[in-house]
C-alpha cells in the first residue's frame, strides 16, 4: 500500500523517539534494496520492457540520463505516495544508469525523505501522520525544488551543462534529425 511505510515510520518515531534515526535508516536501506531489484529487472529485461525506439529518440534519452541520472532518481524518490516510483527504477535499468550512482541517489533521496518523516514523528508525535497528510505536497515540492536548485548551481559552477554542452547537444540533435530523414 502506497504511503504505509511513511505513516508507520512517523508513528513509530513518535512513539519511540530515541529509535527514530534507526527507523529512517531501515526505511532507506529497505527502499534501496527493493529498488535495486527493480533496476536489475529493467537492466536485464530491457528487451522485454521497451519497444524498439527510433535511434534519435534513444540518443536524446541516453544523453539526458547521462547528464541528469542522479538528480532524476533523487527527485523521484522524494515524490509522495501514491505517485509512481517504479517506472523511474525500470527506466534507470533499461537505460543502464551506473549502479553506484543509482544506489547513491536512492540513499540521498531516502535519507532526505525518511529523515524528514522521522523528524515529523518525533516533533509532532501522534499528530505526525495527520501533519504529513495535510502538508505532503508542499513538503515534496520544496524538497524537489531544493534538489533541482542545488543541482543547477553545481552544474553551473562545475561547468557541466554550460554553453559548450548546449551547443554540442544542439549539434548532436540536428545530426540525429538528419540521420532520421
Amino acid at each position: 500500500m502506497p504511503g504505509l511505510k511513511d505513516l508507520l515510520l512517523i508513528y513509530l518515531s513518535g512513539r519511540f523517539p530515541s529509535l527514530a534515526w534507526f527507523y529512517a535508516l531501515d526505511c532507506t536501506v529497505g527502499t534501496m534494496v527493493g529498488s535495486v531489484l527493480i533496476y536489475g529487472l529493467g537492466r536485464s529485461g530491457a528487451r522485454i520492457f521497451r519497444r524498439k525506439p527510433a535511434k534519435n529518440e534513444m540518443n536524446r534519452a541516453m544523453r539526458w540520463i547521462q547528464k541528469n541520472d542522479f538528480v532524476t532518481v533523487v527527485v523521484a524518490s522524494l515524490l509522495p505516495p501514491p505517485l509512481p516510483f517504479k517506472p523511474f527504477l525500470v527506466a534507470a535499468g533499461v537505460l543502464r544508469m551506473n549502479v553506484l550512482s543509482f544506489v547513491a541517489a536512492l540513499m540521498v533521496g531516502g535519507a532526505i525523505r525518511f529523515g524528514a518523516e522521522a523528524w515529523i514523528g518525533v516533533r509532532f508525535g501522534k499528530a505526525g501522520p495527520a501533519y504529513l497528510k495535510s502538508h505532503i505536497v508542499v513538503i515534496s515540492l520544496v524538497a524537489a525544488a531544493v534538489i533541482v536548485v542545488l543541482t543547477a548551481a553545481y552544474r553551473r559552477l562545475s561547468g557541466v551543462g554550460g554553453a559548450s554542452d548546449a551547443s554540442t547537444e544542439r549539434e548532436a540533435m540536428s545530426q540525429d534529425d538528419r540521420s532520421a530523414k
